[in-house]
């Protein structure tokens, strides 16, 4: 009968399972540390990616506000001169012009503004504006919503100052003519010929100053507050382009 010798095998000391473990919990910390700078990385990219397209919105506002600041300049001098000239004394030497005045300033529609607020809307419904990690950027961001907020409000006010002014108008001019002012394109152009107001302008004619005066007002207000955005949109184009070194 054979005798089989049994092999005993060394048993592992406490220091060898140590080793073991903690080779285990530096790989899966390394990978956890790794996924982390992953996914940090990638928050970053996409932080910088919607700051971008802001910057872009933001560039756009402010063309559209310089050119809406240049019209209502416009705007003020058609206003005097149309409350001028209906009060003047030879006003029926004027009446192609006044028609022309007239007929301008029911066009508020040039000088509306549209926001361009695409990314901050995506930033804002999505839940990412947390994205944004640097707190003066972000402060400087919503600070500038608010600000475009304030203008839509007073927009909205020169258009009720504006209904309120038209059934003055209706006792004042006459819609044929304002009807053939108009070319294909709508242009306003004076009208040709000879024209007349209505028989009602005159008995009319201190309400439609002191509407005309509320035109005024807000429309001074609106180019003020549009000066202020440009002001706003270039302090924040300013602070982005410091905080994320766009150039």
């Amino acid at each position: 009968m054979e005798v089989h010798a049994h092999t005993h095998t060394e048993r592992k000391k406490w220091i060898h399972y140590f080793w073991e473990f903690l080779m285990l919990f530096l790989a899966v910390f390394c990978g956890f540390l790794a996924e982390y700078q992953l996914e940090h990385t990638i928050e970053h990219q996409r932080e910088k990616q919607f700051i971008r397209s802001l910057s872009g919105d933001v560039i756009l506002d402010t063309a559209s506000l310089s050119k809406i600041s240049e019209l209502r300049i416009s705007r003020e001098q058609m206003l005097d001169s149309l409350t001028k000239l209906l009060n003047s004394r030879d006003r029926d030497l004027h009446l192609n012009q006044i028609y022309f005045y007239g007929r301008h300033i029911q066009r508020l529609f040039p000088m509306n503004f549209t926001y361009h607020d695409g990314t901050i809307q995506q930033l804002k419904n999505s839940g990412t504006l947390r994205l944004i990690r640097n707190r003066k950027a972000a402060d400087a961001i919503i600070e500038y919503d608010a600000a475009v907020r304030d203008m839509e409000i007073i927009e909205d006010r020169e258009y009720q100052y504006l209904y309120l002014c038209l059934p003055y108008m209706y006792k004042i001019f006459d819609g044929l003519v304002f009807e053939v002012m108009e070319d294909s394109v709508r242009n306003v152009r004076p009208p040709a010929g000879v024209v007349r107001l209505l028989k009602s302008a005159d008995a009319t004619l201190p309400e439609f100053n002191a509407a005309l005066f509320s035109l005024k007002i807000a429309n001074y207000a609106n180019r003020r507050r549009a000066n202020i955005l440009i002001d706003e949109g270039k302090k924040l184009l300013t602070i982005l382009e410091k905080e994320y070194h766009l150039k």
